[in-house]
């Protein structure tokens, strides 16, 4: 049964367990990563259960091999930027990423691309919500309700608005804001987790370096000839990781289910009308 805007505000609106505590989601932007990094990634980050959202980009044997395990979910990442691999409209490029990942229901436009001509076309092509703006370390973030209807779950922590801040790569300096009320969404590249760049210049440098083709499809012989071996952001984003682990991490669609679920006083907020 269809739920009315004025029910879908009450729900969005209500208190729920983010309003009282930190609520962690991982979720990882492939950004045409080639495949011995997407391998490299998820044997380092599925030991520990995170249950991650990864928004894909293009087609791999690596991402399609895990999401049939069972071990992650999928979103769409579109690139609506000019010159974008995955067509030369809009239209054609949100079927391009639904090809990818014809189940899923959530999005995270490449660089943050929202107008309101995408996120319509989007919601009517059955996406439900997404993770579609960040914040530097915003304390209480809560789901966001657009006027398209679709729910919106900012991002917390994103590894390359780290770098773009100049931040510190001492989690230790960070974790009080990680220990504060609100969602906690975790924004990670491949790319940067097996390069471990230290700052967005060394990235920068090695992206000028190789042609779009040889980028992506780095092999892990290149990627040891660029990662960086002092402290990087990947070492940073493992510090995250590591910490986040202590607590009970959601999936993004376990975050949309509880933002839309009917509330009941005196019931797990994880559960209340979930079903």
């Amino acid at each position: 049964m269809p739920v009315s805007v004025e029910d879908m505000w009450q729900r969005v609106n209500s208190s729920r367990i983010w309003d009282e505590e930190p609520v962690f989601c991982f979720t990882a932007d492939v950004d045409w990563a080639s495949e011995d990094a997407l391998d490299r990634f998820f044997k380092d980050i599925l030991p520990y259960n995170l249950k991650p959202t990864i928004f894909v980009t293009h087609r791999s044997a690596v991402v399609d091999k895990v999401f049939r395990e069972g071990k992650i979910e999928r979103g769409i990442h579109p690139n609506f930027l000019p010159g974008s691999s995955q067509g030369g409209d809009f239209r054609t490029i949100v079927e391009t990423g639904l090809k990818l990942a014809p189940e899923t229901e959530c999005f995270r436009a490449h660089r943050g691309f929202d107008v309101t001509d995408t996120t319509h076309l989007l919601a009517s092509y059955g996406m439900t919500y997404d993770s579609n703006v960040g914040t530097l370390m915003q304390t209480r973030v809560r789901p966001m309700l657009l006027e398209s209807r679709l729910i919106r779950f900012p991002i917390f922590f994103e590894d390359g608005t780290h770098l773009y801040n100049e931040l510190e790569l001492d989690f230790k300096r960070y974790e009080r804001h990680f220990l504060t009320p609100g969602i906690k969404i975790i924004s990670l590249h491949p790319m940067n987790w097996v390069v471990n760049p230290p700052t967005l210049k060394y990235m920068r440098a090695i992206k000028d370096s190789l042609s779009r083709e040889a980028y992506n499809r780095m092999s892990s012989d290149t990627i040891e000839t660029h990662r960086h071996r002092g402290r990087g952001i990947a070492d940073f984003s493992h510090d995250i990781i590591k910490f986040i682990t202590q607590f009970k991490v959601y999936s993004l669609r376990e975050l949309y289910l509880i933002a839309i679920s009917q509330p009941n006083l005196g019931e797990p907020y994880e559960t209340a009308g979930i079903g």
